[in-house]
């Protein structure tokens, strides 16, 4: 089976989280707390395990390829990850800022439906090392969604549901398209995925780190521990090979 269509079965699992997320707290299994905090831990296990440490190889040759663009910068996947977590903060205290509710949540979508094209992109490319193994990138990305998915939907309700999570949706499979016919260059592709991360790191901290909002210590904690034993067990080994189409 082609790497394409792994990537698209990850795109259909993310759209099946952006549809049924709302419904967690009809769980009976366990409480919703505690799966959002599970959601929590994986992502950001997946982050500093797993996907900072690939983008510290990219590091190297990114800053090779535009030292003569930017001869002043370094660390040139950081800062892109730094940029990921400032959209997302400043979009989040925008609250306090833009008054009317509506025009919050578009501005708050907006950014997610950015993130989501760059998700859709990144798992396209079967040589983009900071998605692979895929199963566990989407392991991790599901997750993460289950958790902003659930906070969109008890903070503008109606709203996310009647468009909000279509247009997330649509989000991922234009990105997804884009991968298909636009093929970007690797130091594109790494500093992408760099964005990607800056912003799971501040979406995880802003859901998990008030004290108002329900969550589960030890169900994060555990996460982390369980999700990092797995990543370090597989390490950079794919769980499948692909097949070049």
């Amino acid at each position: 089976m082609p790497h394409s269509a792994f990537a698209f079965i990850a795109i259909l699992i993310f759209s099946c989280v952006h549809l049924w997320a709302e419904r967690i707290r009809d769980l009976w299994i366990v409480s919703s707390s505690r799966f959002l905090s599970v959601g929590s831990g994986v992502a950001i296990a997946y982050v500093f395990v797993d996907l900072l440490p690939k983008l510290s190889e990219s590091d190297s040759f990114v800053k090779a390829k535009l030292w003569e663009i930017f001869p002043y910068f370094e660390h040139h996947v950081y800062i892109l990850a730094l940029l990921g977590f400032i959209l997302f903060f400043v979009v989040d205290r925008s609250k306090a800022i833009v008054k009317n509710q509506s025009a919050y949540f578009l501005l708050s979508l907006s950014s997610y439906a950015l993130f989501n094209f760059l998700v859709g992109y990144a798992v396209v490319d079967k040589d983009n090392l900071e998605v692979q193994p895929l199963i566990l990138f989407t392991i991790a990305i599901a997750l993460h969604y289950f958790m902003n998915d659930y906070s969109l939907s008890m903070a503008h309700g109606n709203e996310y549901r009647r468009s909000g999570k279509w247009i997330l949706i649509i989000s991922l499979f234009l990105g997804w398209l884009a991968g298909l016919w636009l093929e970007l260059s690797e130091t594109s592709v790494a500093l992408v995925s760099a964005f990607i991360g800056g912003g799971v790191i501040m979406n995880v901290t802003r859901h998990e780190l008030p004290e108002e909002n329900p969550h589960s210590l030890g169900a994060f904690l555990v996460a982390v521990v369980v999700y990092t034993t797995i990543l370090l067990t597989i390490g950079n080994k794919a769980i499948y090979t692909p097949v070049t189409s």
